[in-house]
C-alpha cells in the first residue's frame, strides 16, 4: 500500500511479471517489490500513469507530472528523466522501447537506453487515454474522443499503411491491445471491440459491460476484460469467433 499522508493512495499504474511487481499511486509514489518485500520508493511530483521494471538494477515511470523517469533501484534516486511537453497519461513499453500518450492527443516513442525521445506525433485530437506498443513497430493508440488508431512505425509518413483508424466507440476508450491481425478496444460506453487490421473495420463487438471498464487482454484465441460488475470476464474463441456484430441505432 502506499500512503499520501491522509491514508492509502489509489493505485494508478501497475505491472508483474509473475516474480516482480511495480506500482505507481495517485500521489506520486512509485514502488517496486518482490514477493517478499518492497525493494524500492520513489516518488513523482504528480499521478503516475505507467510503471516498467523486469527485476533489474533499473525501473521506470511517467508522471501527469510529465517525466518519464529512471530509477536506481538499489538507491531510490532518479539517474535520467525526460520531460513531456505536455502531462503523460499513459505508457508502454517494447523492446527497450516506450510509448507515451500525452493530453494533448501527441505520442512520444523514446528509447529506454539511453533514455532520448526519437520522435513525436498528433495521434488524435483529443487526450491520449490508452497506448499499447504490440511490437517495437506497431503502435495502437485511443483518445478520450472514442476514436483506437493503429500506427505501423516502420512506414514513411504520409504511406497509407502507416495508419489505420478505427471508429465506433461512443465514449472514452481507456484499453487497447492487440496482435498482428486484430486490435481490441475497451470504452466507458461499455462495449469491448475487436477490429480487424487488414481490412480496416469491426470484426466482432462484446456488450454488456460497465463503464468501469479498466484492461483488456488479447491473445490469438481467447479474450480477458473486467468492468463487468466486479467480474473478471475471459472468452474462449479456440472453437471460433463470434458472429460479426454492428452498431444498431434503432
Amino acid at each position: 500500500e502506499a500512503d499520501d499522508g491522509d491514508g492509502t493512495s489509489e493505485v494508478t499504474a501497475l505491472a508483474f511479471d509473475g516474480d516482480h511487481v511495480a506500482s505507481g499511486h495517485a500521489c506520486g509514489a512509485v514502488f517496486l517489490r518482490n514477493t517478499s518485500r518492497t525493494l524500492m520508493r520513489a516518488s513523482h511530483e504528480g499521478v503516475v500513469t505507467g510503471v516498467h521494471w523486469e527485476g533489474g538494477a533499473t525501473a521506470f515511470s511517467a508522471s501527469a507530472d510529465r517525466r518519464l523517469a529512471q530509477w536506481d533501484v538499489r538507491t531510490g534516486s532518479r539517474v535520467a528523466a525526460l520531460q513531456a511537453k505536455r502531462p503523460i497519461l499513459c505508457m508502454d513499453v517494447c523492446e527497450g522501447y516506450a510509448a507515451l500518450g500525452l493530453d494533448d492527443g501527441s505520442v512520444c516513442v523514446c528509447s529506454l537506453s539511453p533514455l532520448r525521445l526519437l520522435f513525436s506525433f498528433k495521434a488524435h485530437d483529443s487526450p491520449v487515454s490508452a497506448a499499447r506498443l504490440v511490437t517495437v513497430s506497431q503502435l495502437v493508440t485511443s483518445c478520450a474522443g472514442g476514436g483506437v488508431a493503429l500506427w505501423r512505425l516502420d512506414e514513411e509518413e504520409g504511406s497509407e499503411r502507416r495508419l489505420t483508424r478505427f471508429d465506433g466507440h461512443t465514449a472514452p476508450v481507456v484499453c487497447v491491445d492487440g496482435d498482428a491481425e486484430k486490435v481490441v478496444s475497451g470504452a466507458r460506453d461499455g462495449t469491448v471491440r475487436v477490429w480487424d487490421i487488414s481490412l480496416g473495420r469491426l470484426r466482432f463487438m462484446l456488450q454488456g459491460f460497465t463503464p468501469y471498464i479498466g484492461s483488456v487482454q488479447l491473445s490469438s484465441s481467447w479474450l480477458m476484460a473486467d468492468g463487468t460488475n466486479n467480474a473478471v470476464v475471459m472468452m474462449d474463441f479456440s472453437n471460433g469467433e463470434p458472429a460479426e456484430e454492428e452498431d444498431d441505432d434503432d
